[in-house]
């Protein structure tokens, strides 16, 4: 009886090295997907073409696609939004704000979602949409062109709020039109 008490933990504390030595492979990888956002961002991409396919092919999973389609909505909506909302910014002590007026000093944009953020919850999201859609239990039945007028509207409104709120207080969470200063070439 005592030689099973001892050998537990030890069995125990195996498999805690085990999932830790798991986890470490894991964020090695992460680490090094990071500088590369063209590549994890073509992978992401194709993950949601393969579900698409997949659900397109199979003919079924509506559910589960609107679910994953309201929720990749969510997290491009916090990818676009500021950290600190102007709209509800009241005390100067919380952080950077985003400027109103042409005089104020600029302060960088600093996105509620970072971009890496993004792209592993929309990957890992997809995963999980694509391991929903090898069970029946979720393949609910539903008639989809309901689903998907009602994903066009429920869109529509939110990124014209989106839109109005970026342009009310004069924000661009994209980097393709903002200037860009050249280096001043040092005279020798």
């Amino acid at each position: 009886m005592m030689n099973e008490e001892t050998s537990s933990p030890a069995s125990s504390n195996v498999v805690a090295q085990l999932f830790k030595r798991l986890g470490q492979l894991y964020q090695l990888q992460l680490d090094k997907w990071t500088p590369h956002a063209k590549a994890r961002w073509a992978a992401a991409l194709g993950l949601v073409g393969l579900f698409l396919l997949r659900v397109f092919t199979k003919q079924g999973w509506y559910i589960v696609t609107y679910a994953l389609g309201i929720y990749h909505l969510n997290l491009f909506i916090a990818f676009l939004t500021p950290k600190i909302d102007p709209a509800l910014d009241l005390d100067d002590d919380q952080g950077p704000e985003l400027p109103t007026k042409s005089n104020e000093e600029f302060r960088p944009f600093i996105r509620r979602l970072p971009e890496f953020k993004f792209w592993y919850a929309i990957s890992k999201s997809t995963v999980i949409g694509i391991v929903c859609t090898f069970f029946d239990m979720f393949n609910v039945p539903v008639f989809w062109p309901i689903l998907v007028l009602y994903f066009i509207t429920l869109f529509c409104i939110t990124m014209k709020r989106q839109i109005k709120h970026m342009i009310k207080y004069r924000y661009l969470p994209f980097t393709h039109s903002k200037p860009r200063y050249q280096p001043v070439a040092q005279e020798k």
